[in-house]
């Protein structure tokens, strides 16, 4: 018997406010909202990045779906071990736009020995986002 088929379908970031973390990624990457429902302060969100959405929910969802505590993203702190990955055409530019809505400029563009451009930067809640050519 075949393996079950399992593709990626989102990734999801833990914040304290979809509503802020959605807006900062539209105006930061300009990527579009797919949804966003808020229940008695239980907030979940998605926008669209191609074929994987990337997705929010606030801490307080995030803990009920889980039944446990989880170690937060934290702006004053060293990242955490995983990073989301976005690329862009024209990574300076992409990397000049965000910093203005408030991303945090980790590294500057540079161009790799394998010919990519790859950018790094934290966003309001202190998650590590990679900003990069596509692979060639």
């Amino acid at each position: 018997m075949a393996p079950p088929r399992v593709n990626l379908g989102y990734v999801i970031l833990y914040v304290e406010d979809v509503a802020a973390a959605l807006a900062f990624y539209e105006r930061a990457f300009g990527l579009e909202r797919r949804f966003f429902h808020d229940e008695a302060g239980k907030a979940y969100g998605e926008l669209e990045t191609g074929g994987t959405r990337l997705a929010f929910v606030n801490h307080a969802l995030a803990e009920e779906s889980l039944g446990r505590p989880f170690s937060r993203a934290q702006p004053g702190e060293p990242p955490q071990a995983v990073e989301v990955g976005l690329i862009a055409d024209d990574v300076p530019a992409a990397f000049a736009r965000a910093v203005d809505a408030g991303a945090v400029a980790l590294k500057e563009p540079a161009t790799k020995p394998w010919g990519q451009t790859v950018s790094y930067l934290r966003d309001p809640d202190g998650h590590l986002i990679e900003l990069c050519t596509p692979m060639p």
